[in-house]
C-alpha cells in the first residue's frame, strides 16, 4: 500500500517534469534571435529619433496661437 502511494507520487513528478521540459523546449524554439532582437531595438530607436518631444510641440503651439492673436492687432 505505502509502495503503491510512493510509485503514484513518483508518477506524478515524473509527468510534471516530462510536461515542464516539453513547455521549454517549445520556449526555445519560438525565442527571439540576436538578430531579431538587434533590428527591434534599431526599429525602436528609429521611432524614438522621429517623435516630437511634447515641450517642443508646446512652444511651436504657443508660437502659432501668439502670431493668430497678433495678426488682428496689425491690420488695424
Amino acid at each position: 500500500m505505502v509502495l503503491t502511494r510512493l510509485e503514484t507520487k513518483l508518477d506524478t513528478v515524473s509527468a510534471g517534469i516530462a510536461d515542464h521540459e516539453t513547455r521549454l523546449r517549445q520556449q526555445e524554439q519560438t525565442a527571439l534571435s540576436e538578430a531579431d532582437i538587434a533590428q527591434l531595438r534599431a526599429d525602436v530607436e528609429a521611432l524614438k529619433r522621429g517623435r516630437w518631444p511634447l515641450p517642443a510641440l508646446g512652444a511651436l503651439t504657443g508660437v502659432a496661437a501668439l502670431v493668430v492673436a497678433a495678426v488682428p492687432l496689425v491690420q488695424h
